[in-house]
């Protein structure tokens, strides 16, 4: 294949949040010419298909909330959040301070915005330094069209976030929508008249030119790129890095259109590529048992490149063994697993494992369930498979999975195969429900009625499901007196396979507060920055919604302020002082 040659002044690879930050972020400071790479053929990878939720304490939508909070108060809540070692603080001291100083940078120069999320807890509510809303933001909703022909390039939020499959809808609405809270359907009636009267649209596309969650972010960074004339190619994997004599990373090779390009960078190359999720391999080697690709949610194309790149010139890495964990649920005719964030939490319904068992708080925040279940997982007491097992009245009440409701989705319109193939059981008996699925009988019908006496009296005595303030913001405010305990009474009984799933990997490469990768001695390889999920993570407890893009976005601003003030005069020999607060660089 023929070789060819590419200067620019920074590389980024990868097109998610903080790839797209980096580059914006640098082009604001001064470096111009900036390339992003992407492997697929869509741009925006598991940033695009996510929820889009960016958690950072004190950002200025918070601020203009007029919520109370200080970072005193969200340092003293990471401390308790996260084990003593698994971070080093100067990390968390960083985010903490940069994180808000970005949001300003990228509000005041580009079309960023977000909204503030004035509800959404703390997922750790109970710890000292938490709040119970207004850390976490979610982007505000854009027009695909603003992005022109690059619309149709844009990788859409995940299945689930879409209202029959063509109306895009915020968090916020989804948490009215999934619980059928006071007010949906004036929100239902008002999305619909937004879809159907845009005619010019709806003749023309299938999904509304609206967009919300993940998708909205990575539009509103590709339109701030767009007006800055700032490349992104597409089907364009990086195969490996570049290196001077004196060890320097100058660039790296990518193939596209079948030609081996070699793309040498100036200043810097940006990894921002997510994990190792899609590699099956890598998987067996750093994660815990049980693990599998099949059931992860992130973008299929995120195979550890970047990380086994920078390993292969003597990089590091940390907290390889950890991931974003969330139950999945795969239904026959999904294209990928869906992430079980809120079915699991309405009330009604539990979890249990082959002997009947429950295996945690199915309410509390993902992470944590996950975590408890793969420390109580063995080949003498499997915690997988598992079902989450409910009622008519839970199937009538709220959008489960693919199953929607039954007003909307009567069993009669489901698939057979999702009967045929194991993944729902459906029976009038809870004994009958058991036999079918192949769960212990004796065992769910112990749990079934723990759940029903536990729904009587508003206590969960074996988990506590209910008291803490995250475990109540998927619940049923109409049930009482617990909103997350109803009874399983009413038949027919459902069974549906739920796996320990993920949206990402979180271990990756070490780096130090200005992103720069790490070797194995410690020191800064010249020329290379990570961040994202090919980053070892920040927040690995995740202490609240968006503790992946946050950290992500954070530490590409520190990449590109790193990269910015060591320019050809400065070299590597140290930076001169840069800084941004209130609009200004200096």
């Amino acid at each position: 294949m023929a070789v060819h040659d590419t200067v620019v002044d920074v590389l980024v690879v990868g097109s998610g949040n903080g790839a797209l930050t980096a580059a914006l972020c640098a082009y604001e400071l001064g470096v111009k010419d900036v390339l992003v790479i992407e492997k697929s053929d869509k741009y925006g990878g598991t940033s695009a298909t996510s929820g889009g939720g960016v958690w950072i304490p004190c950002n200025r939508y918070a601020r203009e909330a007029g919520a109370q909070d200080s970072f005193e108060a969200a340092r003293e809540y990471l401390q308790k959040t996260i084990p003593p070692g698994a971070v080093p603080p100067e990390m968390i001291d960083t985010y903490l301070r940069e994180g808000p100083r970005m949001i300003d940078f990228l509000h005041e120069r580009t079309r960023v915005r977000y909204q503030s999320l004035a509800h959404y807890p703390d997922y750790w509510s109970f710890l000292p330094g938490a709040r119970g809303g207004h850390r976490s933001m979610e982007p505000e909703p854009v027009y695909r069209s603003v992005l022109g022909m690059e619309g149709s390039r844009l990788r859409d939020t995940h299945h689930m976030m879409w209202m029959f499959d063509r109306i895009a809808f915020t968090q916020v609405e989804a948490q009215v929508l999934m619980v059928q809270m006071p007010g949906w359907r004036s929100v239902v009636a008002h999305m619909l008249w937004e879809y159907l009267s845009d005619v010019p649209w709806v003749f023309t596309h299938r999904r509304s030119r609206r967009l919300a969650c993940g998708a909205a972010g990575i539009a509103r960074l590709r339109w701030s790129m767009l007006d800055r004339s700032i490349p992104l190619w597409l089907d364009s994997p990086m195969q490996g890095l570049l290196r001077d004599d004196g060890g320097r990373v100058v660039g790296a090779t990518v193939l596209r259109n079948g030609k081996r390009v070699v793309i040498r960078a100036r200043r810097g190359v940006v990894l921002a590529a997510g994990g190792f999720e899609h590699n099956q391999a890598m998987r067996e080697q750093y994660l815990p048992k049980p693990t599998n690709a099949a059931w992860s949610a992130a973008a299929g194309t995120n195979t550890g490149d970047a990380i086994r790149a920078a390993l292969d010139i003597g990089a590091t890495t940390r907290l390889m063994d950890g991931g974003w964990w969330c139950s999945s649920i795969k239904a026959p005719d999904d294209p990928v697993p869906r992430l079980a964030i809120m079915e699991k939490s309405y009330p009604g319904g539990c979890v249990v494992n082959r002997r009947g068992v429950r295996i945690a708080n199915e309410s509390q925040n993902y992470i944590t369930y996950q975590l408890e279940l793969f420390a109580k997982h063995s080949d003498a007491n499997p915690q997988v498979p598992a079902w989450m097992v409910f009622d008519a009245r839970f199937r009538r009440s709220y959008f489960v999975g693919p199953l929607s409701t039954a007003r909307f989705r009567p069993d009669w319109m489901l698939p057979k195969q999702y009967f045929s193939s194991g993944f729902l059981t459906r029976a009038s008996t809870v004994r009958e429900l058991a036999q079918q699925a192949g769960i212990d009988p004796g065992g769910l019908g112990r749990t079934i009625e723990a759940m029903n006496e536990y729904a009587r009296t508003g206590k969960d005595l074996e988990f506590r499901r209910g008291e803490a303030e995250y475990d109540r913001y998927y619940a049923d405010p109409a049930i009482k007196p617990n909103p997350c305990l109803a009874p399983i009474a009413e038949p027919p009984f459902y069974a549906m396979r739920i796996e320990p799933g993920d949206f990402g990997t979180h271990g990756g490469l070490a780096t130090n507060t200005d992103a720069r990768v790490l070797g194995s001695g410690g020191e800064p390889i010249t020329g290379l920055y990570a961040v994202g999920n090919c980053a070892a993570a920040v927040l690995p407890t995740y202490p609240g919604p968006g503790s992946t893009l946050g950290p992500a976005m954070t530490f590409a601003w520190q990449a590109a302020r790193h990269i910015a003030a060591t320019g050809a005069a400065a070299k590597d020999a140290g930076r001169p002082a840069l800084d941004y607060a209130g609009g200004t660089a200096s």
